[in-house]
């Protein structure tokens, strides 16, 4: 252990560690599915309240099959099972690296097109905040396509750096 307590990084006891940590967030996770569920499917709650449930219970999906798949993939590690690990490793990325740099600057284009698009109709909603969704609908794609950046830049990166 760390002078704070953790467990030295790539060692087995911190492998275990995280994977008790990410299967523990999972459950949470799926408990919190359950409640957004409940009040997306709430006839009771106002409409604009249930959109906005089942917005949240989308990314919560996504969240729960992530950590889902972290876990496997940990538990896959743990018990030196490289083949049965649901997020592959980056081996062999660089090989393919002239067509993921090709497509990825083509999507990061699009990509960044579509901010610029999404930044202009949000400074046009801004005086309906308060009466409509619209932009804030409009704000949280603008994240979404902050993130899909993100994935994509990751991954030219990754092309560019990682051996064969």
């Amino acid at each position: 252990m760390s002078r704070k307590g953790r467990k030295a990084f790539g060692t087995k006891e911190w492998e275990e560690d995280m994977y008790q940590r990410v299967s523990t967030h999972g459950q949470t996770e799926g408990q919190i599915l359950e409640e957004y569920q409940q009040l997306a499917a709430n006839e009771e709650m106002s409409p604009a309240f249930r959109y906005l449930a089942r917005v949240i219970l989308d990314d919560e999906v996504r969240h729960h099959r992530i950590f889902d798949d972290l876990a496997a993939s940990m538990k896959a590690q743990l018990d030196h099972d490289y083949d049965e690990q649901p997020i592959p490793s980056l081996s062999g990325f660089h090989a393919d690296r002239f067509r993921i740099k090709r497509v990825t600057d083509d999507l990061l284009r699009i990509e960044r097109e579509d901010l610029r698009e999404l930044k202009e109709f949000s400074k046009q909603l801004k005086e309906f905040r308060t009466v409509s969704l619209w932009s804030l609908l409009i704000e949280l794609m603008l994240d979404d396509t902050k993130k899909h950046i993100k994935i994509l830049e990751f991954i030219r990166d990754r092309a560019e750096d990682q051996p064969d």
